[in-house]
């Protein structure tokens, strides 16, 4: 974009009504990232200018009687602008003046044009001013000779420069309302809930966070797609959680999951097992669950897809007992990566403070719940259910995160969770206790 030619102008007027006229232009002709000219004049509006413009631009009516007039400058400023992208804050004002006037010498000038401000009001979401005075500001853009056209068409430039600078895939700076960089100050570098609140205190948006700090410099920074948190958050409440799953389960409390579909696995008459997509109903038959029919049948797609075989694509006739159980083994092992790694499984993260342990208890492939404690890991692990201070009984979005959690920390370079498999554990009086000697397999990712 920098390749092409730009014209940055400025002008000043007679006034704001519609029978203002031009007392001063400034054009500015900028190239490849440099200034290839700068034009400048006074015209002569051909009548005398009013006492608050005047003491606004310092300039007087003397110095616009000896001024030109516009047909005296008529050509040296068209031949600047045509062929040019015409670039100003707030072109409606300066192009449309231009054009006027050069209608009256019965002259049309057509040109691709740029706004300054309006292209700040689409990359730069809730300002509270865009003047040139105040984007300037944001920016750090010192003006000088402030409201004379030579002086504007200078700060022009160089918030178009900025501007050019935001634009998506080409962003140099991070930049933060200035509403927003007291908000973001003292926001925790731990995994937690972020709620970010409007005016009168409503939660609009909730997120889950591995960095609270990082994540809400990234949603408040300054970009076309943060447009609407931008424009209404005034507050951001964190809570620390430690772990980034804990925060996944505190989360579903007040956007729980609620599938619409699900794939099961069904059985023949010949005793072939085959996935099925369908609305969703208890009892839960899982292994998979979804919200959207799209989402459903894509995953219905790509097990079906798994399971076809080139063998026998010629064959006549049913298949033999062989050939079921070896299509049925793959069904059941397609079907594992839908479930836990273990039946009983414990999950240990960090806490919210230190020397505190958060613990995720799985029992039977279903989150049991989840709680915190400074104890070593072979008490935790012992009893894990004494520690648990929330409680879930088939909760889906729970599960579900879960699972997904487990693949990430599989993943992990950096790993500060992991998890252990608890052997054959019995429920008692809704509370879980081990039936043998503590002899545990440990996994850590």
């Amino acid at each position: 974009m920098c390749s092409k030619k730009y014209v940055i102008c400025d002008i000043e007027a007679t006034g704001l009504d519609a029978e203002r006229d031009l007392i001063e232009i400034a054009l500015i002709t900028w190239e490849e990232g440099r200034i290839l000219e700068i034009y400048e004049t006074l015209i002569n509006p051909l009548r005398p200018i009013p006492e608050y413009i005047s003491n606004l631009t310092s300039i007087t009516n003397r110095e616009l009687r000896e001024a030109p007039k516009f047909y005296d400058v008529a050509d040296a400023i068209k031949i600047r602008i045509e062929g040019a992208i015409f670039v100003s804050h707030n072109t409606d004002f300066d192009l449309g003046l231009l054009q006027k006037k050069f209608q009256e010498l019965g002259q049309d000038v057509k040109v691709k044009k740029i706004c300054t401000l309006k292209t700040a009001q689409e990359l730069i979401p809730g300002l509270t001013n865009y003047h040139l005075d105040a984007l300037c500001n944001f920016f750090g853009i010192k003006i000088f000779d402030r409201h004379r056209a030579i002086g504007d068409a200078k700060a022009t430039l160089e918030l178009f420069q900025e501007l050019l600078n935001l634009r998506p895939k080409n962003t140099l700076k991070v930049l933060f309302l200035p509403q927003h960089k007291k908000v973001l100050k003292n926001i925790s570098t731990q995994s937690g809930l972020l709620y970010f609140k409007d005016c009168s205190g409503k939660v609009i948006r909730t997120e889950v966070a591995i960095n609270m700090a990082q994540r809400a410099r990234e949603l408040l920074s300054v970009k076309p797609e943060n447009r609407d948190l931008l424009l209404r958050t005034v507050s951001i409440q964190e809570e620390v959680t430690g772990s980034v799953l804990i925060a996944e389960f505190k989360k579903l409390s007040s956007t729980p999951f609620r599938p619409r579909f699900m794939i099961t696995i069904e059985e023949n008459k010949c005793g072939e097992k085959f996935f099925k997509l369908m609305p969703f109903k208890k009892p839960l038959k899982g292994p998979w669950y979804f919200k959207s029919y799209f989402e459903a049948k894509n995953k219905l797609n790509h097990l079906e897809k798994n399971l076809k075989s080139d063998h026998f694509v010629y064959r006549e006739g049913k298949k033999s007992k062989e050939e079921i159980m070896r299509h049925n083994q793959k069904v059941l092992t397609l079907s594992k990566n839908a479930r836990f790694p273990t039946d009983h499984l414990i999950i240990i993260g960090e806490g919210r403070r230190a020397q505190e342990k958060s613990l995720v208890l799985i029992y039977h492939h279903h989150v049991v719940g989840y709680g915190y404690s400074e104890e070593s890991y072979e008490e935790i692990f012992s009893k894990p259910e004494i520690y648990l201070t929330e409680r879930f009984s088939q909760n889906i979005g729970a599960d579900l995160a879960a699972k997904r959690h487990l693949t990430v920390l599989k993943n992990l370079k950096h790993k500060k969770e992991g998890w252990r498999s608890l052997t054959k554990m019995t429920m008692t009086n809704n509370k879980y206790t081990d039936s043998q000697e503590k002899q545990h397999e440990s996994q850590q990712f």
